[in-house]
């Protein structure tokens, strides 16, 4: 018994040294994003070792890189998902369906903050006028595109608490943003109302939004991004190709039907049965005007499909801090547009789209209008179109 005791001891011993270059192994495996900054290794001088700050900066880097750590954040996080029915993010709740969202859609559509003014909106909408009066000034035609709020259609199955403490909801900002488009006469492709009138026409196997996500789905994306192709052709007045959208089941989910999920650092994967969608151009002919287009993340399962389906002979795709161009392969990081060669960008541009996602109204184009109505010069055109 004692042979057995001490082989075991020094098993235990062994396995305990061990750990460090298991879990390192293991790491590899169980990486984590958005945890915390890579600490390096901290630089060790006679003057810091004195002060105390290399001792400080030696436990945050321990503290960061402890073997094993990726693991455990996850074996945390998934016991707080799968057992109490909440995510690591506090951003994020969830029903007991887990199907996810996030507080600031919440706080939107249920109008725990107020939505927008009637003044609001014709004044937003002023803004869109005046751009387009511009734009039209250089050979450009401007269109606004709507997109919809999760919750919109998945407001049922909300987590109680979201539903029971939400204010009586009345007429809200994207109501009072559609009346003042409807009334200015400016051209706008309204995504939700397009969803409202041919939910039918989509694939009965794919929803609206997945489970995991908080954008529509990829496929449902693609179809409004074709439809408002269609749209674009029909009035802008240029030849456009035809597209066809389709779906397949897919192993892994197509970004972003499972961004949401991905954040939280879970061990599980998605749990969703996920399609992708299928492009097949069935006309390829166009008169390839050039598109510049300005707006949130809703774009990139929306207007990509026409963008790297060859509609266009120029492409500017602005999401967010990114500015895409040629079918997305190029690809500029920005915060400030007098940092970028916004005059470059508008150079050759026949359509310009401005996307708009409901939550997103009163920040609608994240200061793009403003800075094009202060700076018209960019779109002037120093060279005639074709030279």
């Amino acid at each position: 018994m004692k042979s057995i005791r001490y082989i075991l001891f020094m098993a235990m011993a062994a396995l305990t040294l061990l750990m460090p270059v298991i879990f390192s192994k293991l790491d590899r495996h169980f990486s984590t994003s958005g945890v915390e900054a890579v600490q390096a290794f901290p630089e060790i001088t006679g003057r810091a070792l004195l002060g105390g700050e290399a001792q400080a900066e030696f436990e945050r880097y321990v503290q960061q890189n402890l073997p094993g750590k990726p693991l455990m954040v996850r074996l945390r996080n998934q016991i707080t998902f799968s057992l109490l029915h909440t995510t690591p993010n506090i951003n994020y709740s969830l029903n007991a369906d887990r199907n996810l969202f996030t507080w600031g859609n919440v706080s939107y559509y249920m109008q725990y903050n107020e939505p927008v003014t009637d003044d609001y909106a014709r004044e937003l909408v002023g803004k869109i006028r005046q751009l387009e009066a511009l734009a039209n000034q250089n050979d450009i035609q401007l269109f606004v595109f709507v997109t919809p709020c999760k919750i919109r259609y998945c407001e049922e199955e909300l987590p109680w608490v979201d539903r029971v403490m939400a204010p009586p909801r009345g007429e809200g900002s994207y109501e009072r943003l559609i009346r003042a488009l409807e009334d200015s006469g400016v051209n706008y492709f309204d995504g939700i109302a397009y969803i409202d009138s041919h939910r039918d026409e989509f694939d009965p196997r794919i929803p609206l939004f997945y489970r995991t996500g908080i954008h529509w789905s990829s496929y449902v994306g693609n179809m409004v991004g074709v439809a408002f192709g269609d749209y674009l052709e029909d009035k802008s007045g240029y030849n456009l190709p035809e597209v066809r959208i389709s779906a397949r089941p897919c192993e892994e989910p197509v970004f972003p039907d499972s961004d949401a999920f991905e954040t939280f650092n879970l061990l599980q994967k998605s749990y969703d049965q996920y399609y992708e969608p299928v492009i097949e151009v069935t006309d390829v002919t166009t008169d390839a005007p050039g598109l510049l287009c300005r707006g949130g993340s809703f774009m990139g399962q929306s207007l990509s499909a026409i963008v790297r389906s060859q509609y266009f002979g120029k492409d500017v795709y602005m999401e967010n801090d990114q500015i895409f161009t040629d079918s997305f392969e190029k690809l500029a990081i920005f915060h400030d547009y007098n940092e970028v060669d916004m005059r470059g960008y508008f150079k050759d541009i026949d359509l310009l789209v401005l996307e708009v996602n409901e939550p997103s109204i009163p920040s609608m184009s994240f200061g793009f209008i403003d800075y094009v109505l202060e700076h018209p010069e960019v779109l002037v055109q120093t060279e005639q179109r074709g030279e």
